[in-house]
C-alpha cells in the first residue's frame, strides 16, 4: 500500500510543492478460482484544510476583460456556498473530510501585472512563478492563475496531476465543471474512459469514448466522484464497501445518498496481477452531488491499483439518450475469465442487487452475445502517447495528452513544478510547457488540457 502524504500548509507560497491528496493502491490477489480476501480500507481520511489562492493576473500588453466580474466569478465558483463550487464539491463528495478554504481574505488576489506578453500565455510555468512572486506573504496549497489571452486557445483550463498548480482563461472561472475538473487533477485523477469489453473478458477492450459519470470523464459539475475515485482518497470506509471472498449477492446504497449507511462499492480483485474490478450503483438525487446521473450500475476495471485511473467497461457500446451503465437489470452478465461474474438482479430508488460469482461458478452458463461494433463516434485505441478523443458532446472542452510512457528522464522537480507537468499538445499540435526558460518533461505524471471548443460564448473578447 502507498502511503499518502499528509497535506500540510507551507510557511510561504514558493514552497507549496506538495500535492494535498495522493491515491493509495491495493494488492490482494486472485489465486485459481477461490479469490484471496481483499485488501482492508483504511480508517477514514482525516479532515484536511486545502488553503487555495487564486490570483489574476494582467499581462504588459493585455489585462482581463472585467476584473471585477471575474475577481466575483472566482469567489464564488471557488469559495461559494452553492453546492457546484469547489468548496462545497469536494466537501460534499469526501464526507466533509475535504475543506477548500481562502487563503487569505476572500481567496482572490489582483490582477497584478506580470513581466510577460500575452503572446507568451503557453509559458504556463513561468506564468505560475511570476503569480507566486505577487503573493509573497499569501501561505497557500494550491494556486489557480487566471489571464486572458488571444494565445495559447486551445484549452479552457490546465492542471498539474498531484500537484499544486492550475490555470485558467479569464472565462473559465464562471466555469463551475472547468475548475472542479482542474482541481481534481491536482488531486491526482486522470481522465475517465469507458471501454468496450467482448463476452469473457475484463481486459481485451476497446476504447468508448468516456464515462460520463464524474467531471474527470465529461459528466460536469453535477455528477459526483466515481467509486474508485472515492477509494483513491480513502472517502469510502470499510462499512461501505463489500470486499466478498465467495459468490454472494450484495445489495448497494446509491453511492451518494445522504448518511453513511449501506454498502457503496463492491471491491474484488482481478486475476492475479493486482488489477480490481469495482462495481457502484448511482441514482440521480438533486440533494446530493448525483444530480443528474443515470440511474444504473456501473462496472470499472482499475489496473494495477491505481484506482485514480480507473476505466468503465461494458460489454455495449454507448449510445445517445441512453443511460449507458456498464449491465441492465437481468441481462447478460459481465464475465471474465479470471473466473469472476457480475450482475445486476433488480434495481430501485433505494438501491440495487448484485450478484458476484466466482471460481467454477462465473463460467458463462450460455453463450453471450457479440459485443456491440464501435459506432461511427467511437473513440478507437489511442497508442502510447497519443491523445485519446474529445471527452463528450455535453462536456466538450476537455481533451487528455499523456505522453509520459514514453517520456525521457527529467531533471528534479523545482518549487513550481507541481510534479506533474509533461510536455504535452492540443488538437495534435505540440504545447511547449516551460518552466523559467527550462523545458522540461516530468516522469509519472500527464498535464491535462482543457479545450476550449464550445466555449467561445463564455470567453469574454
Amino acid at each position: 500500500m502507498v502511503q499518502r502524504p499528509r497535506p500540510t500548509r507551507p510557511a510561504t507560497a514558493a514552497s507549496a510543492t506538495a500535492p494535498l491528496l495522493a491515491a493509495f493502491t491495493a494488492s490482494a490477489l486472485l489465486a485459481g478460482p477461490v479469490l484471496l480476501a481483499a485488501p482492508a480500507v483504511a480508517a477514514p481520511e482525516p479532515s484536511s484544510v486545502d488553503h487555495h489562492a487564486v490570483v489574476l493576473v494582467n499581462f504588459r500588453n493585455k489585462a482581463l476583460t472585467d476584473a471585477a466580474k471575474t475577481r466575483a466569478d472566482a469567489v464564488r465558483n471557488f469559495f461559494g456556498t452553492g453546492s457546484t463550487s469547489l468548496a462545497s464539491y469536494y466537501a460534499r463528495n469526501s464526507g466533509g473530510r475535504m475543506h477548500v478554504v481562502p487563503a487569505q481574505g476572500d481567496g482572490v488576489f489582483g490582477p497584478f501585472t506580470i513581466d510577460m506578453d500575452d503572446s507568451a500565455a503557453c509559458d504556463s510555468g513561468t506564468m505560475n512563478e511570476l503569480a507566486r512572486k505577487a503573493v509573497p506573504g499569501v501561505p497557500f496549497d494550491h494556486i489557480s492563475v487566471v489571464f486572458y489571452s488571444d494565445f495559447c486557445s486551445d484549452w479552457w483550463g490546465l492542471g498539474s496531476v498531484s500537484g499544486p498548480n492550475s490555470w485558467f482563461h479569464e472565462g473559465a472561472v464562471d466555469d463551475g465543471a472547468a475548475i472542479i475538473h482542474e482541481i481534481g487533477h491536482n488531486l491526482g485523477f486522470q481522465h475517465q474512459e469507458r471501454q468496450v469489453c467482448p463476452a469473457g473478458t475484463f481486459t481485451a477492450c476497446t476504447a468508448d469514448e468516456y464515462s460520463h459519470r464524474t467531471p474527470m470523464g465529461g459528466g460536469g459539475e453535477k455528477k459526483g466522484l466515481s467509486a474508485p475515485e472515492l477509494l483513491s482518497l480513502q472517502w469510502l470506509t470499510a462499512q461501505q464497501t463489500a470486499t466478498p471472498t465467495t459468490g454472494t449477492s450484495v445489495h448497494l446504497t446509491p453511492l451518494h445518498a445522504p448518511g453513511t449507511g449501506g454498502t457503496r462499492a463492491i471491491d474484488l480483485p482481478l486475476g492475479t496481477g493486482g488489477d480490481r474490478v469495482v462495481v457502484e450503483y448511482r441514482t440521480p438525487d438533486p440533494g446530493t452531488p448525483d444530480m443528474d446521473v443515470p440511474r444504473g450500475v456501473a462496472v470499472y476495471r482499475v489496473t494495477k491499483g491505481n484506482y485514480r485511473d480507473a476505466v468503465l467497461i461494458s460489454n455495449t457500446a454507448q449510445q445517445k439518450k441512453a443511460a449507458n451503465n456498464s449491465l441492465d437489470v437481468n441481462g447478460p452478465a459481465l464475465t471474465d475469465a479470471a473466473h469472476l461474474s457480475v450482475s445486476v438482479v433488480g434495481t430501485s430508488d433505494t438501491g440495487a442487487d448484485v450478484r458476484i460469482r466466482l471460481g467454477a461458478d462465473a463460467a458463462p452458463k450460455t453463450t453471450a452475445p457479440a459485443a456491440a461494433a464501435p459506432t461511427a463516434a467511437t473513440v478507437e485505441p489511442a497508442p502510447s502517447g497519443a491523445a485519446p478523443g474529445p471527452l463528450s458532446a455535453e462536456y466538450p472542452d476537455h481533451q487528455a495528452v499523456d505522453p509520459t510512457s514514453s517520456a525521457p528522464a527529467a531533471p528534479t522537480a523545482t518549487a513550481t513544478d507541481g510534479r506533474g507537468l509533461a510536455q504535452t499538445g492540443g488538437g495534435g499540435s505540440a504545447l511547449p510547457l516551460t518552466l523559467g526558460a527550462v523545458a522540461a518533461l516530468l516522469i509519472g505524471a500527464a498535464l491535462f488540457l482543457v479545450n476550449r471548443r464550445g466555449t467561445g460564448r463564455r470567453a469574454r473578447r
